[in-house]
């Protein structure tokens, strides 16, 4: 094979499998590039259900803007780009600096996702993407929440309510605080099991379908939003009642797998 020839082969396999270098598929990969920077940052920063939050978000700001997908000629005004680049550097940077406990990591995702959408248009076409922008507004609101709602309170309750399941089961739980005890062992609800995170994902998870597939009934979307949480809260309460059965059981009896796939 001459040289001609394997450089024939070279451009079709590129045309194959690269996309064409348009302005489309160029703001696609820096919108992909951010969002998954953003989840990584996020991964190796704050614990699992943070990341899964992460996912869930940037996930339903990619399904809310599925329909503009195909549609996308980004033109945008060259100040408002220079501006939007600005700011994703700046967003790169920030994150490099991002301790555990830092509470700026929750505000960086939708700065950026502003930054991108300043990519695509000018700035009064932002209502195009305004579902989106609202998904990924769930990253401050969540971490408002998560500081707004006492942990002692919400600790305490789920010890109650796993105690109840319990209780259904034909059990004998004893609850002391936050501690809940059956003859062998037993559970104790720390801030990290008080279903806070549970309660943010499933609550997420029905914004997002609200955002992307409009019901016309206010009833309906009063219902989704009012009922995630406490599902959230009773999908947690049963865990802790199923980890208490598992403690008190014990690892010899073989509970000791289904209790750290459960923890």
């Amino acid at each position: 094979m001459d040289f001609s020839s394997m450089l024939n082969l070279l451009k079709s396999s590129l045309e194959r499998y690269v996309p064409p270098l348009t302005t489309r598929n160029a703001w696609l990969f820096i919108a992909a590039t951010v969002a998954i920077q953003n989840i990584v940052v996020f991964h190796t920063s704050q614990n699992d259900s943070m990341t899964v939050f992460a996912l869930l978000i940037w996930g339903g700001a990619l399904i809310c803007m599925e329909d503009l997908i195909d549609k996308l000629h980004p033109s945008p005004n060259p100040l408002a780009a220079l501006f939007a680049s600005a700011i994703l550097l700046l967003v790169l940077f920030r994150t490099s600096l991002i301790l555990h406990s830092d509470g700026v990591l929750f505000l960086l995702p939708p700065i950026a996702a502003l930054a991108l959408v300043l990519l695509v248009k000018e700035p009064r076409s932002i209502y195009r993407f305004r579902d989106s922008l609202l998904c990924v507004l769930l990253f401050p609101a969540n971490a408002l929440l998560n500081r707004i709602i006492p942990e002692v309170p919400m600790s305490l309750l789920t010890a109650k309510l796993a105690a109840f399941w319990l209780s259904i089961l034909g059990l004998d739980p004893v609850v002391n605080g936050r501690d809940v005890f059956l003859k062998g062992g037993g559970v104790t609800v720390l801030g990290s099991c008080n279903g806070l995170d549970m309660i943010a994902q499933v609550t997420c998870i029905s914004i997002i379908f609200l955002l992307a597939f409009r019901l016309r009934s206010i009833t309906s979307r009063f219902l989704i939003l009012s009922l995630a949480p406490v599902i959230g809260l009773l999908s947690n309460t049963i865990r802790i009642a199923l980890l208490t059965i598992f403690s008190a059981n014990g690892s010899g009896k073989g509970y000791g797998f289904w209790f750290d796939f459960f923890s």
